[in-house]
């Protein structure tokens, strides 16, 4: 076997067929993460001149000039293949270890055991504590915090057909999208030099779900990067506020006259309360802020479209909207588009945890699907710095 720095290209190739292939892998992700301090390698194991293990990582200075060396995702290989991973290991510490670097940090897209929507192991199902204890063996630690990527993903497959899943999404799920579908809302792609308005949704959204988004610049290097490869798209979900409030006038003309002609007294109650209720969005709707296009921004989506695997990156919503549906409708839109257009794999991306508590996993949990447990965080020590730094973090810490 050997190890040595790929090609580019002939590393998109490996990372294309590789069963924990992710857009995080990629030559684009890395450009991206180039314009925030990391340099990127790519670097792989070949025998008998065939790629068997590669990642794409990144390179920045901490303390005192070192490198902390991160695979974000990585490393794409077969982690029961005990012979493989004791190879890539003695020699990618090598190779980090000419560079002055320190650690190398991994976040694999790899499960612990399969589970289900409850975060509950499903008996029988996929089990990687072989691949774990590999990596313990050949002497990956198990880091007590989580670097950058999230351990917990939702995620639901695209196996059957529009009816087929609409049916089995919680009845609260349900009933937002015929909602939505009945209002004058529409999900559009965003263009570039309205990207401030996708990132401050989201944002304000962080504020209220206790979630970090990300500063401006970085949905620009997304778009500069992906875009262009047809693989990310910046959604805006919008109401036309015109439409919206001619239908609230037609509804009101049509619940008077049956207010008027209605002669049992529980149905005079019925319409009076439904009356008033659109009374009151009438007035609320005056309060609305509107474009010039008289359209009031609703909710925003960030959604990367990788190989088989269509990804919730980011979402956002105005907190006074939410009455109305748009970010249901926006998933809806997009499960369809990834029916359509051949994904077979729909992920809402992180949640904090499978429970109540997480509003973030609540909404996504109405759709259907699976969490998805990773086997987390581990960091190869590569040189006796890696130590000193941690001493110097617990001492912080105190």
């Amino acid at each position: 076997m050997e190890f040595l720095e790929l090609e580019v290209e002939e590393f998109r190739k490996f990372l294309n067929e590789h069963p924990l292939r992710t857009f995080i892998q990629t030559p684009e992700m890395a450009k991206v993460r180039e314009k925030f301090g990391y340099r990127p390698y790519y670097v792989g194991v070949k025998k008998e001149g065939k790629i068997v293990a590669a990642t794409m990582m990144g390179s920045r200075k901490t303390h005192f000039g070192y490198l902390e060396f991160y695979a974000p995702r990585g490393i794409l290989i077969d982690y029961e293949d005990l012979e493989l991973l004791s190879f890539f290991t003695q020699e990618i510490k090598k190779f980090i270890k000419k560079r002055h670097g320190y650690v190398f940090r991994i976040d694999p897209y790899y499960i612990t055991r399969q589970k289900d929507i409850d975060g509950k192991v499903v008996a029988g199902g996929v089990n990687h504590e072989v691949g774990v204890a590999n990596l313990l063996k050949v002497g990956y630690r198990k880091s007590k915090q989580v670097y950058q990527q999230f351990p917990l993903l939702f995620s639901m497959d695209l196996n059957g057909n529009e009816e087929s899943i609409f049916a089995s999404f919680k009845t609260l799920t349900k009933r937002m999208i015929k909602k939505a579908s009945q209002l004058p809302i529409s999900i559009r792609e965003a263009e570039y030099d309205e990207l401030s308005l996708v990132q401050e949704l989201i944002e304000e959204t962080g504020k209220r779900k206790h979630f970090h988004g990300r500063d401006l610049s970085y949905y620009q290097e997304l778009y500069k990067n992906f875009y262009p490869r047809g693989e990310v798209q910046f959604l805006l979900g919008e109401l036309d506020l015109q439409a919206y409030q001619k239908n609230l006038n037609d509804n009101l003309t049509k619940l008077r006259q049956e207010l008027e002609s209605a002669k049992k007294d529980s149905l005079k109650e019925e319409l009076t309360s439904r009356i008033a209720k659109e009374e009151m969005l009438l007035e609320e709707s005056k309060t609305m802020t509107f474009n010039d296009r008289g359209k009031v921004i609703l909710s925003a989506g960030v959604f990367l479209l990788y190989s088989k695997e269509l990804v919730y990156l980011f979402g956002g919503n105005k907190k006074e909207y939410m009455f109305l549906g748009s970010s249901y409708w926006m998933q809806w839109t997009m499960i369809r588009y990834g029916l359509e257009h051949g994904f077979t794999k729909y992920n809402f991306y992180g949640i904090t945890s499978p429970t109540k508590e997480d509003g973030v996993y609540t909404f996504k949990r109405g759709f259907n699907g699976y969490v998805e447990e990773l086997i987390g965080d581990y960091e190869l020590p590569v040189s006796s710095y890696y130590y000193l730094e941690n001493w110097i973090r617990k001492q912080k810490s105190r």
